[in-house]
Parts: structure tokens; sequence; C-alpha cells
């Protein structure tokens, strides 16, 4: 009764076997770690990693790079405003957008995947706790 063919059984069982941390997401949604494998559930369809297959596990900080050159942009815009006050304007809410944007994407945590060409980027709410779970995870 149990041993379906068709693989519906398999879509009703949970992912994780045991949870060695369950998170939120700072998008929205959720963040599990189990015991071999990672689950990020954005809302749509959640993407489970195996914890074998995964390469490589970083923190990025914000990019300070674009931080500074947004601020820049609000700084020349806003001494522009005396020229011309519509592009003046434009460049103060192009440089704030930017540096809304980059505040937004800080403290990402890259998972490399093997089999992927890009890695798999999340935004959780607690991250040096989840990096910490995961590079003990992958150590054992």
């Amino acid at each position: 009764m149990g041993d379906d063919s068709d693989g519906t059984a398999a879509a009703t069982t949970p992912p994780i076997d045991t949870e060695r941390y369950t998170g939120t997401l700072r998008t929205g949604g959720t963040v599990v770690l189990g015991a071999d494998r990672l689950v990020v559930d954005r809302g749509d369809e959640p993407v489970v990693v195996d914890l074998d297959d995964v390469v490589e596990v970083s923190l990025q900080d914000i990019d300070w790079f674009l931080a500074v050159m947004s601020v820049a942009l609000i700084g020349f815009g806003l001494l522009s405003l005396d020229r011309s006050v519509l592009l003046g304007g434009a460049f103060a809410v192009a440089g704030a957008g930017s540096l809304a944007l980059t505040y937004r994407k800080r403290y990402t945590l890259r998972v490399q995947v093997t089999g992927r060409t890009d890695p798999l980027r999340c935004f959780p709410a607690d991250p040096q706790a989840l990096l910490a779970e995961l590079e003990q995870a992958l150590a054992d």
C-alpha cells in the first residue's frame, strides 16, 4: 500500500530526517539544515542540496566598493542640484537605490554545489549561526 512506483510516496516524505538548524530567510521563507541535506524554501519549490555535493560555503559581507560608489553617486547628485535639479536628483535617487540594494544583499550565504554553474545564494536572518552549523555538518 505504501510502495507506489509512480513517486507519490516520495513526494509526501519530508526531505529532512533530523534537523540540525532551522531558521528564516530575510526575504521570506525558511532554511533547514539536516544531517545530510540543506533545504532552502523561498515559497515556491524548495531547493534541496545533499551535503555530499557541497564544494564550498562562504558568507559574503557587504560589497564595500559598491557601497562607497553609491554614496559617491548620492553626493555627486546632491552637489549637482544647483546646476540641474532634474539631473542632480536623478543621480541622487540612483545612488540611493543602489545603496539600498547593496544593503539588502549583505551577508549572503553562498553554497557552491557540484553540478551547478552558479552558487546557491540565500539571505538567512542569522547568517553566522547557519554558517557555523553548516561548516560543522560538512566537517562531520
